[in-house]
């Protein structure tokens, strides 16, 4: 532990102290109430699909389900992309395996880019929204709006992004701290999101297995110092911890073998005001 870093900015220099400080300063989440559902995104995305939504709505509780859906197919294949969507997948291009009980697996290819099809197409696209489900769903589950059902989805299809909501909090709040002290830390430059190799525009070698590597942070010090900040937010136990831990590790040694640093502690010490600290 560099100790002088504590002593510089905290103007602590026990280490039970800063221990202390250090689970002070934590605090169970980074969360913000904009954090759960990008709802500016949701409904771009619903709003993208509103005509082809709308020609599928005609196949709820519908009679002759799979001769109206094969008409749909033969006149309107814009409506391809919304069918994979229909079960909370983005990809237009899948591969399933099409029996499990089969003694030889067989991979089939969908296809679902909008085009005009064959007919072994259209009857192996048939074939795929019985199977998956979806004839199921829009004979006894679905309701008059499909726009809204795809709504829903697409809430839930958000919450994958929110490690990178979460990701954005981190990188700003770093960033300010950064600034606060830009003078202090005689700092030349910043850089942030880039790979190592950003570092050979302003003339400073970086090895080959480093330059495609991603940083969250980098500064460069005077005098010449290169300094690696990674950020992470978690507040559970198990292996997730752990394996972060085992890759800041190892991003050191990487490091220190290039001759540049890196810090993942001095920052997170910072004193925060109790409205806005955080732990990185």
């Amino acid at each position: 532990m560099k100790i002088e870093t504590y002593r510089d900015f905290l103007k602590i220099d026990n280490f039970e102290n800063i221990k202390k400080v250090f689970f002070d300063t934590l605090i169970e989440t980074n969360h913000d109430p904009k954090f759960f559902v990008d709802w500016v995104k949701v409904k771009a995305n619903v709003e993208k699909y509103k005509v082809e939504l709308s020609i599928l709505n005609s196949l709820i509780r519908h009679r002759e389900f799979d001769k109206a859906l094969r008409d749909i197919l033969v006149r309107y294949p814009e409506v391809l992309p919304c069918l994979p969507l229909l079960i909370a997948v983005r990809e237009q291009h899948l591969k399933l395996i099409d029996d499990f009980s089969s003694s030889r697996v067989r991979i089939e290819d969908y296809n679902f880019a909008p085009r005009k099809l064959t007919e072994t197409e259209i009857s192996k696209i048939i074939k795929f929204v019985d199977q998956t489900g979806l004839k199921h769903f829009f004979l006894n589950l679905s309701a008059a709006s499909l726009q809204d059902y795809l709504t829903g989805i697409e809430v839930g299809l958000d919450t994958n992004a929110r490690k990178n909501r979460s990701g954005k909090v981190m990188e700003f709040l770093i960033e300010n701290l950064i600034r606060k002290f830009w003078n202090q830390l005689k700092i030349r430059d910043f850089i942030k999101q880039k790979e190592f190799n950003v570092l050979e525009r302003v003339g400073i070698s970086v090895p080959k297995e480093l330059k495609h590597r991603k940083a969250d942070f980098i500064l460069i010090k005077e005098p010449a110092k290169v300094i690696n900040i990674e950020a992470n937010f978690y507040n559970v136990t198990g292996s997730k911890p752990q394996e972060i831990v085992d890759s800041y590790i190892n991003r050191q040694e990487e490091l220190k073998k290039a001759g540049f640093y890196l810090d993942y502690r001095w920052l997170c010490l910072e004193k925060w005001p109790k409205s806005a600290k955080q732990s990185f």
